[in-house]
């Protein structure tokens, strides 16, 4: 995944730089192909036959965050709503700028440059999103301690953490999926602490 992250590759390439057999190579591109991680193109070559590449889906991005109170991995959108960004953080407009000021330019000085810039605003971004995250864990912890205190089911508990921490906003079928149990009985665990007043539906 690095490899490719970096750039397109083909599978004798991948298996070279890895030292690994291409039938197990194949079978890795397979399974990432079929969750959407990669895609594939065919290009010809200048010599012998067209070679068929693999690189990172433009629309995929995986993120995934493991913190003492907080588990999440999370494929995320990446259409963004650039009107917003800018008017959330209008400093992004000339960072932009720079990006695109440096496809005219030819200087590899320049791209140090801009690239220095990106990766340290982005290490501003990533403290700042840490320590949103440490104060999640926190609320999240507090919050589970107070749920096992009450005399409720140890399902009823899971459940009733699950719609906390969601705000309210959740499906049957989410909170089925994040609690491992069936949407019918999610709902019956809702409905059974309503009756207890633990909850209002």
């Amino acid at each position: 995944m690095e490899l490719l992250a970096e750039k397109p590759r083909y599978t004798t390439e991948i298996a070279s730089l890895l030292n690994i057999g291409q039938k197990a190579i194949n079978d890795h591109l397979r399974i990432m192909s079929e969750f959407g991680i990669i895609e594939t193109y065919v290009q010809k070559q200048q010599r012998g036959s067209p070679r068929k590449y693999f690189r990172v889906d433009e629309k995929f991005k995986l993120e995934f965050t493991l913190t003492p109170g907080f588990f999440r991995v999370r494929i995320l959108d990446t259409n963004v709503d650039l009107k917003s960004i800018f008017e959330e953080f209008p400093e992004f407009k000339e960072l932009q700028r720079k990006v695109e000021r440096t496809q005219k330019i030819r200087r590899i000085e320049q791209y140090r440059k801009v690239c220095r810039e990106l990766m340290e605003e982005l290490t501003r971004l990533t403290q700042a999103k840490l320590y949103i995250e440490t104060l999640l864990a926190r609320a999240r912890g507090r919050c589970m301690e107070l749920i096992d205190s009450l005399d409720i089911e140890p399902v009823e508990r899971r459940v009733l953490f699950e719609v906390v921490i969601a705000g309210g906003d959740i499906s049957a079928e989410e909170l089925a999926e994040k609690c491992r149990i069936s949407p019918q009985k999610a709902l019956q665990v809702l409905h059974g602490m309503e009756k207890k007043g633990v909850v209002r539906l």
